[in-house]
Parts: C-alpha cells; structure tokens; sequence
C-alpha cells in the first residue's frame, strides 16, 4: 500500500530520518576540526589551572624564605656568650622589636629596621639585634623573659649596662644594614609584593570569580601567611569544586570574607605564637 510504502521509505532529502528527532550537529566539524568555542574552553580551563598551580608554587617559595629569613631570638645570657666567646659579628639598636604588629601589619611587609640611641634604653623600647657567623640574627630579649613574639619586658640595669660598657665597647660593626637579613629578606619582599599586587589586580579586574563575590576575595587576600592567596589560587585559579559553585546570587559576600578575615587573623596570630615559642624565631612575616 502507499503508506506503506513511505514508512519503508530512507532518509528525506534534508538527512534526517522520518519519526525521528532532527539530528543535532557534531561539536567536531568536516575534516576532523573541533569546534573553536569547545577549544577555546578547554584552553581558558586549563590556563586557570596552570596560573592556578604557578601561584600555589609561589606561595611556597615565599612561606619557606619567610622561615629562612627570620631572626632567632635568644636570651640576654647567650648575646653575653656569644660576645665573650667571638662568635658576635656585628650589632644593631633598632627602635621596634622585630616582629611587632606595627612592623608587619600585611604578611607582604618587608622587614623595617630603624637604629636607636643608647640613651633609649633606659625607656625599655629599643632592642639589640646582632649576627653570628654561619646563622641568622639574632634578637635578645631579657633574661627573665622567655622568647616569644607575645612576651616582652624592659632591661634590667645590669642588661643596660652590659650593652653601653660592653656590647657598644667592643668594636664590631653598628649599623642596622649589618644585620638586616641580605639576599633572602629582599627576596622574600620582593615576592610578596609581586603575589599581592598581581593577586588583587586579578581580583578587582579579571574574570569575575563563581565562589565569592569580588568583595570577599578583596578582604580574604589580607589574611596572615597569603593564605587568602591561597586559596584564591585553589578555589577560583584551579577551579577545585567548581561543580559546587553557588549561584551568581549566593556567592560569598564581602561581610562574610571581611568576618574571616578577622576571624583568621586572630586564629593565625595565635598560631604564629605558638610556633614562634616552639622554633624560637621570630618569622617576619610568617
């Protein structure tokens, strides 16, 4: 019969079978091609990835130079040691104590080094920083004060005058350039500057992030140790949980990144201490 006929009947003219679905095109085209938007994709995911993967490994080189290049505190009775014993290279008296929150508000502040006067150590403020061969400096605390980045104390008068009749005596260099950590703390700076400033250019003008909003990356970045970087780099660089990724809408705001962050900067300071007390550095900045 005729129907029966058109059911038996192929392809119509146009390639697509009758009862069935138009066919939907190949993203591969004539001649083995891929489709450029698909290839386009694919290359700004990866590209995210390797940035992604750059600055991590960045990330590391900065956190193991901040280690390498923190001062060693130590006791008022082994400067008197090394002194004595002639391992004392050279001495500084600096205005701040290294590592005070004043001297590295942002963790890519470099190390600022400001000489004192011998009569200001009657007023307990100013600190002596001092090198030995084959280490790194060394910052005296005094003796009844165990080292710590959250304890300290003025000197005693014994301890001041050991520093004017001895300490400024004894003929080794003086200058705050003498103990200023050399190649690695320039490094160190240098880097830091470079992660924060490519971080939060990228954040306030790149492609907009799909975990947190603009705002919260802006406060996230500030927090101790380039952690925000960090995670920046895991999250939105590297594209770790992109499957999870709230709607525009509900992305992470910036009063939730502006709460962690002081949260954290609390928590990490916390840490820093604990890991200053156990090492017995101080690491500026962690």
């Amino acid at each position: 019969m005729g129907w029966e006929r058109d059911v038996r009947r192929g392809p119509d003219e146009d390639g697509q079978a009758r009862g069935r679905a138009p066919l939907v095109d190949s993203p591969v085209k004539p001649g083995g091609q891929t489709d450029p938007v698909g290839r386009d994709a694919r290359f700004a995911r990866w590209a995210r990835r390797v940035a992604g993967v750059v600055v991590i490994v960045l990330w590391a080189a900065h956190a193991l130079l901040s280690l390498v290049g923190g001062l060693q505190m130590v006791n008022h009775s082994q400067a008197v040691e090394d002194l004595s014993s002639g391992r004392m290279t050279s001495y500084a008296l600096v205005e701040e104590r290294p590592g005070q929150a004043s001297s590295s508000t942002w963790w890519w502040t470099g190390q600022d080094l400001r000489p004192a006067s011998v009569d200001e150590l009657q007023t307990g403020t100013p600190a002596v920083v001092y090198t030995v061969a084959g280490s790194r400096p060394r910052l005296v605390v005094p003796d009844r004060i165990v080292p710590s980045t959250n304890s300290w104390g003025s000197w005693t008068e014994a301890e001041v005058d050991w520093i004017q009749e001895d300490l400024v005596t004894s003929g080794l260099p003086s200058t705050v350039a003498s103990v200023v950590p050399g190649r690695v703390g320039q490094a160190h700076g240098l880097l830091g500057l470079v992660l924060a400033v490519s971080m939060l250019v990228h954040v306030v003008f790149g492609r907009a992030p799909v975990h947190g909003t603009r705002w919260f990356w802006f406060w996230l970045i500030g927090l101790p140790a380039g952690l925000g970087v960090l995670a920046y780099a895991i999250w939105e660089e590297g594209g770790w949980r992109d499957h999870r990724a709230p709607a525009p809408q509900q992305r992470s705001s910036g009063g939730y990144g502006f709460a962690i962050l002081l949260l954290g900067s609390f928590v990490l300071t916390a840490g820093s201490q604990l890991l200053t007390w156990l090492l017995g550095v101080t690491v500026i900045p962690l």
